[in-house]
């Protein structure tokens, strides 16, 4: 019989979470981005292969969106936002954490909620990078060949995307920068 743990963290737990990816950026911060994005698809796979409960790999999940944006040639990013996603990579790249994931069941739980955490932190740019996709991938299939090439609906489409994630930030959405 499967059983239901939820867990309640404060806005001082959540401040302590923070300044853990903090510390582990300004610790990563030289590190090349691909030795990063590396680390974090490491760590997915490891999650997979020893078979992590499904709260973890849904979780992280939302790791290899992170990943994919920053290799997607046609999502460029300004470097601050850039920045923020290998800021919460960071964490994931690195062997060691709170939590060793060898421990059955719960050896992935503080990767769960960091990428629960770096998920809601960056909510706007995986929603946009979501539709970003969405829309390149329906205009792939709906437009075939026209006058309008895909450089020109991509660009028009990551513009609309940017402005809304700007806008969101600068609504306060988001309360926390790497």
């Amino acid at each position: 019989m499967p059983i239901r743990v939820v867990l309640g963290l404060s806005e001082q737990d959540l401040d302590y979470f923070r300044r853990v990816l903090d510390s582990v950026w300004k610790h990563n911060q030289k590190r090349a981005e691909k030795e990063l994005v590396d680390g974090a698809r490491r760590l997915l796979k490891q999650a997979s292969k020893v078979g992590a409960p499904e709260y973890v790999r849904s979780r992280l999940a939302e790791l290899e969106v992170l990943c994919t944006m920053l290799d997607d040639s046609e999502w460029p990013l300004e470097d601050d936002d850039r920045n923020r996603i290998r800021a919460a990579l960071g964490y994931f790249a690195v062997a060691k954490d709170m939590i060793p994931d060898k421990i059955p069941g719960i050896g992935f739980l503080d990767d769960a909620l960091m990428a629960e955490l770096v998920a809601r932190e960056l909510k706007p740019e995986l929603d946009g990078y979501r539709s970003f996709c969405e829309y390149r991938d329906n205009e792939k299939s709906l437009r075939g060949k026209t006058q309008v090439t895909r450089l020109d609906w991509l660009a028009a489409k990551r513009r609309q995307i940017w402005l809304r994630i700007k806008r969101r930030q600068q609504d306060g959405i988001l309360r926390y920068s790497y």
